[in-house]
């Protein structure tokens, strides 16, 4: 199970993602440098509860929003889907997801020769 940090991490970069917003955008709207924005969408920081309102306000949402994927709400299928992809590669060496890449751009590719 993937730990809460990554978790979060990856919560918060969907937001922001789906807001439009880059790492640096979010970062000065939150008052927090981008480099620790990424930190922590990577899971690598914990993030304090003021940098959580900080982040939540410059989303335009409740800080309890933030928190959704833990009752499993996330906004859509396909975003559990990105978030099982993401959890499962969360702790493989740089080894094992170079080879699920390069499945995935196979799969892809074949998938593209029979979808128009």
């Amino acid at each position: 199970m993937a730990n809460l940090r990554s978790v979060l991490g990856y919560r918060i970069r969907s937001l922001r993602k789906s807001s439009g917003l880059s790492q640096e955008q979010l970062g000065e709207l939150a008052n927090l440098h981008n480099t620790y924005i990424g930190a922590i969408e990577r899971g690598e920081r914990n993030p304090s509860l003021k940098s959580l309102e900080r982040i939540a306000e410059a989303l335009k949402i409740k800080v309890g929003d933030l928190f959704k994927f833990m009752d499993y709400e996330l906004n859509s299928s396909e975003e559990r889907m990105k978030a099982e992809i993401f959890f499962m590669l969360e702790n493989k060496d740089a080894k094992t997801i170079n080879f699920v890449l390069d499945l995935v751009r196979y799969v892809l590719k074949e998938l593209g020769k029979f979808i128009k």
